[in-house]
């Protein structure tokens, strides 16, 4: 069951802007108990209203009449506790729903988007990665800025193993076109 949500140019980090995700509803206590009516607010424009249970999630879009209703199940842990996940459409189960013209839907069910890093040659995913890497140690530039100092309560193994690695990635990078073209900022991670 194929859903054109998006064109085929999207990545999953453009759709993960606007997504369900069941962690985030676990933390802010909506799938505890009873029904809970929710606005949806800045996180969510597209949303007028959240209402929700242990076992489903109501979602009234501003252009729809009838409210899409999505399923929630738990799986049991090992070591005690259980864990939610939600169902799409499709029958599929999942920890994200992405927005799509006429709902929330899994990632399939959307065109399968690329990641980000898909759309990169191979240089410039080593970019990608060194800078990734610079932000756990606080954040600068690949190949332009010098290492970071240690962050605080970073164990000395980690901090060495992290600095060898941005290293390695850095050494491709001398002389390449992309340390001269080179953006500013890279959006965070959402996910």
């Amino acid at each position: 069951m194929r859903r054109n949500c998006t064109n085929q140019r999207s990545t999953v980090e453009e759709l993960a802007a606007d997504c369900l995700d069941v962690r985030e509803a676990l933390k802010a206590g909506v799938l505890e108990g009873g029904w809970l009516n929710l606005r949806a607010g800045i996180r969510w424009p597209r949303i007028r209203k959240i209402r929700a249970s242990r076992y489903l999630i109501q979602i009234e879009l501003h252009n729809q009449t009838v409210p899409q209703q999505v399923p929630v199940s738990w799986t049991s842990c090992h070591y005690g506790g259980a864990r939610p996940w939600l169902h799409c459409l499709c029958g599929r189960r999942v920890l994200r729903l992405f927005k799509g013209f006429g709902g929330y839907f899994c990632r399939p069910c959307c065109g399968n988007p690329i990641y980000e890093s898909q759309k990169r040659n191979q240089k410039a995913r080593a970019y990608l990665q060194a800078y990734r890497a610079r932000q756990q140690l606080g954040g600068s530039r690949p190949g332009v800025d010098p290492l970071p100092e240690r962050p605080y309560r970073m164990k000395q193994k980690t901090f060495a193993r992290l600095c060898d690695r941005i290293e390695r990635l850095e050494r491709q990078l001398i002389g390449s076109r992309v340390l001269r073209n080179a953006p500013l900022g890279i959006r965070p991670l959402t996910y």
